[in-house]
């Protein structure tokens, strides 16, 4: 019911309080919401204190499933309200609304607080259900309200009578609460619930020590490390599979991790490559994976064929993890070839008969449980070194270690909550867990583990519990991108926003809270390690998230093979706020009048997810667009759309909205205008003509990606939008008569640059004949200087394009963090040009970014530094490098370098270098690059790491530009 309150209070400031509101609203009225506001925090708060005193009375449980649908119903009001064109001052009775809030939270204090005791579960079971109904009713009407007003031509900019009446309407309901609440006040028979003491003490603190590590700890199982290390690495040369199998939990794919990132195996193997299978299994994304193929549209036959190829005369080791039945080892095995040369396949199971299906002779080892002095080991890593907690726990710290019972997914969850407490805790919380834990000594692991999972999740405030939750429209062992997932948190509304804080900045505290939880895994940093760039889920606990979102009446996930344990009726989809889905047969067979009659559509649901096990060609119906409408998120990136109807930009409400176009279509002309909630459109497929006039013009927009070709300098806003944070692409022509104008972008920190040629630049009119064009004036981009907060450039030119001019790099800002170049044909001369940028830490070199046959590294250096990628260089030969160049150099990643033979030996001397990594490059390279890995050994220096992968014998003499 807390997350119901926060998607209220988010909905309310999201219209009316946030710095450029959707409406805008006169003093009084400002007043009035801003004391809602305050009474709606005071009633969130006292429910998080209710929660946490009676987790585990079942009245408190129904109680908040009501207060959240009380808050979803509040939320859709809001989002409903109907503004006649006139503005109306209603300042009396907005203050006798008030007021009336006022006397009912306040009764609601005075009642609840100090007599929290007294609710009985039969009683506060119906109560809670009655104010579930009340809030998401209340959502749901303003919502509503909002789309009429919103749907007008002319866009509205004050409330006045619908406004009124809908809180007025929103005031009976709460009063109703009022009764029912007296009702229970005056019942005798009730029975004090009762608490839960492992967890009324203690606090969240949001500003805990963040994590740096980006796996999971290894402890203990020294000796299965060993057997399976030297069984990978054994004097046989026939092709072996070896399985660990046990449940969830118990560390797995921690171990399989552990042995595939080992010295020995990176030694010991020419190829080595990962895939998780998961239990619906994919062969095609399972083939993706292994081959390193982003491919979105993949044929399985002929990757199954690049597979072998790759992998024919190599020593390989392939993991595949988390695989369920014995089909997708049959779909997938005979990708691997038997050479003879020693190759291995390490694979992960919770299934005993499909590691006796898949395993050589008597290659299957059987997880363990953590002893107590290994399960203490985890514990203390994770509590005493990495929170740093006094010694004089350790006592109690044992007791819970006990209690766990040796599963690591257990006591890493449980350390997870004791260090999400207060910086000053105390040895009565430690002790109140481990009279939580009692209860759960006898009873089966994998019960015992939910358990755990469902105290940790309690234990969350709502708006972290509403990101978690979050994350099971995901499907299992997804890597998921962390912006995407946090544009997705901002449009949903589940962030208390926070003074002198973007959203996105907030988002990503609360992402790393829950790292922090050890509810979430980091599975990549950013290259420059200061960053999340990619998160998971374990498999456990993406169980656990699907079922309490379930639970909640939040999610609905619709699988066309599996809908075990799904809400799938027509019925529960219509009540769950997201939707996920891999088919649209359930939206095309809904009768026809539920998707045009307003009142038999969804008020509940908020977002559309389409997620189909491959991109496949759709017509867009248009049914989909009435199935609700109050979607906050529409995701059919997936799908190549065939057409898009006009009918999209009666989604008002519309915060996220992500499209793949395949056909050569205009949709100009639509008035986009109306979609002013919109925060981040993304737009993919070069095949779709797409001009979008005003976009870049809507007042929440905040991230804005493009294929090549669609969005122009034209297109620019005239105004000021400070809330534009991402663009991608920008395309310009080579030249232009005018420089463009940024200065309506000036807040942008991610921006995409496409330098078009006269050719295909859609700049060229039936009046400008190639000769003319040749006259113009090189575009020079001088005004992206006063881009003060950009950070993060990609510049790329198409090929028809001339070669760039070095003055197009004197126009890169200082303040740039990471800039990527591509088929910009500059001179190797010109970077030291770029050697200027003193803030620079990532440059990312691709396709011809510069020409020649010989980097000779000159200028002061890169002072900053810290990842330099070279990829696709078809005329580099030559290379030489001084230390003093790359002062503070981490990575150096050579990706397709083919005519490349040595690697630069002053990489060797720059100390901070910590790998490199090695792509489609010639063997004399790789062997270069791996003697100076062994003089730095010698010197006793080990910590420099070499990743090499298909490497080829001998430079290939003629490369295809």
């Amino acid at each position: 019911m807390a997350i119901s309150l926060v998607n209220l209070l988010n909905t309310i400031h999201f219209h009316f309080l946030q710095p450029l509101p959707c409406l805008s609203v006169d003093d009084t009225e400002r007043i009035m919401i801003e004391s809602l506001c305050k009474k709606l925090r005071f009633l969130q708060a006292f429910v998080e204190d209710s929660q946490k005193n009676n987790i585990n009375c079942p009245a408190w449980r129904d109680l908040e499933t009501e207060i959240r649908d009380v808050a979803a119903e509040a939320e859709t009001k809001i989002d409903n309200i109907n503004y006649p064109s006139g503005l109306l001052s209603h300042s009396e009775r907005y203050l006798q609304f008030s007021e009336r809030i006022s006397h009912c939270v306040g009764l609601w204090k005075s009642w609840l607080h100090p007599k929290k005791e007294l609710i009985n579960c039969r009683a506060g079971r119906s109560l809670e259900t009655e104010i579930r109904d009340v809030a998401a009713g209340a959502e749901s009407k303003i919502e509503l309200e909002l789309y009429k007003l919103y749907s007008e031509e002319e866009a509205p900019v004050e409330p006045c009578e619908s406004l009124h009446q809908t809180l007025q309407q929103v005031t009976g309901d709460i009063e109703s609460l009022e009764r029912r609440i007296l009702q229970i006040e005056s019942n005798d028979s009730v029975e004090p619930p009762r608490t839960n003491a492992a967890i009324q003490n203690i606090k969240a603190d949001s500003s805990s020590k963040r994590s740096t590590e980006p796996e999971n700890e290894m402890v203990g199982c020294d000796d299965e490390f060993e057997t399976i290390k030297n069984k990978l690495i054994s004097d046989s040369n026939n092709l072996e599979v070896i399985s660990i199998t046990g449940m969830g939990g118990i560390g797995k794919t921690t171990l399989a991790q552990r042995v595939y990132n080992g010295e020995a195996a990176m030694a010991h193997f020419d190829i080595r490559t990962w895939t998780t299978v998961s239990q619906e299994h994919n062969l095609g994304e399972m083939l993706c994976r292994l081959l390193g193929n982003n491919d979105t549209n993949p044929d399985v036959s002929n990757l199954a064929s690049q597979l072998r190829q790759k992998l024919l005369g190599h020593r390989y080791l392939i993991v595949i993890d988390d695989i369920w039945s014995t089909q997708a080892w049959d779909d997938i095995h005979r990708c691997f070839p038997e050479d003879f040369n020693g190759s291995r396949i390490l694979l992960t199971t919770r299934l005993k008969q499909v590691a006796d299906y898949v395993s050589s002779g008597n290659n299957l080892y059987s997880m363990r449980f953590l002893n107590l002095n290994e399960s203490w080991d985890l514990f203390y890593k994770k509590v005493f070194v990495e929170k740093k907690f006094p010694l004089e726990f350790e006592k109690v710290g044992r007791r819970i270690v006990e209690k766990c019972q040796g599963l690591p997914l257990t006591i890493i969850v449980v350390g997870g909550l004791l260090s999400s407490s207060s910086n000053k805790p105390s040895l009565n919380q430690w002790e109140n867990v481990v009279a939580n834990l009692d209860p759960l000594l006898n009873i089966d692991p994998e019960m015992k583990c939910s358990k755990i999972l469902s105290l940790s999740y309690n234990h969350l405030p709502p708006h972290l519990k509403a990101c978690f939750l979050y994350f099971g429209i995901f499907s299992e062992d997804r890597v998921i991108k962390v912006k995407e997932l946090i544009r997705l948190w901002i449009a949903e509304g589940f962030l208390k926003l926070e003074l002198n804080k973007t959203m996105e900045e907030v988002a990503y505290d609360y992402l790393q809270d829950l790292v922090d939880r050890c509810l979430v895994q980091i599975d990549k940093w950013s290259v420059t390690g200061n960053k999340i760039k990619y998160c998971k889920l374990h498999d456990v606990l993406h169980s656990f998230s699907l079922r309490e979102a379930r639970r909640e009446k939040l999610l609905c996930v619709i699988n066309e093979k599996n809908n075990v344990g799904l809400a799938t009726s027509s019925l529960d989809r219509k009540a769950c706020r997201w939707v996920v889905s891999d088919h649209l047969n359930h939206i095309y067979d809904e009768p026809i009048s539920q998707s045009r009659n307003m009142t038999h559509t969804s008020h509940e649901l908020r977002s559309f997810i389409y997620l189909p096990h491959s991109i496949i060609f759709e017509r867009f119906n248009s049914r989909i667009l009435p199935y609700s409408k109050l979607l906050r998120v529409l995701n059919m990136s997936q799908s190549d759309l065939i057409h898009v109807p006009k009918e999209i930009v009666d989604l008002v409400h519309l915060r996220y909205l992500a499209l793949r176009i395949q056909s050569i279509t205009s949709i100009d002309y639509y008035p986009w205008f109306k979609l002013r909630c919109l925060q981040s459109l993304i737009i993919s497929q070069h095949l779709a003509y797409f001009l979008p006039n005003y976009i870049l013009g809507m007042p929440q927009i905040r991230h804005v990606h493009f294929f090549h070709g669609s969005l122009n300098y034209l297109h620019l806003p005239k105004l000021v939008q400070r809330n534009l944070q991402t663009l991608y692409w920008l395309s310009l022509p080579h030249r232009l008569h005018t420089e463009p104008d940024f200065k309506g972008i000036p807040n942008v920190k991610e921006l995409g640059i496409y330098l078009m040629g006269y050719k295909y630049s859609y700049f060229k009119m039936s009046y400008l004949s190639k000769e003319t064009w040749d006259l113009l004036p090189p575009i020079s981009l001088e005004g992206l200087l006063n881009l003060h907060q950009l950070e993060n450039l990609k510049f790329e030119r198409n090929q028809s394009s001339p070669k760039c001019d070095s003055k197009l790099l004197k126009a890169f800002p200082p303040n740039l963090k990471k800039l990527t170049l591509t088929r910009t044909n500059f001179s190797w001369e010109d970077m030291v040009i770029i050697n200027t940028l003193p803030n620079l830490e990532v440059l990312k070199l691709r396709k011809d970014a510069f020409c020649g046959p010989e980097w000779k590294a000159t200028g002061n250096g890169f002072c900053k530094l810290k990842y330099l990628e070279v990829t696709k260089h078809s005329t580099l030969k030559h290379w030489s490098v001084d230390a003093d160049h790359f002062p503070i150099l981490e990575c150096i990643s050579l990706n397709s370098c083919h005519l490349l033979v040595e690697f630069p030996t002053g990489f060797g001397d720059i100390n901070t270098l910590q790998l490199i990594d090695l792509k489609h490059c010639p063997s004399s390279l790789v062997t270069s690059a791996k003697n100076i890995q062994e003089e730095r050994r010698d010197f006793g220096d080990d910590k420099l790491v070499l990743r090499e992968l298909y490497t080829f014998p001998e430079p290939e003499v003629e490369i295809e530009r």
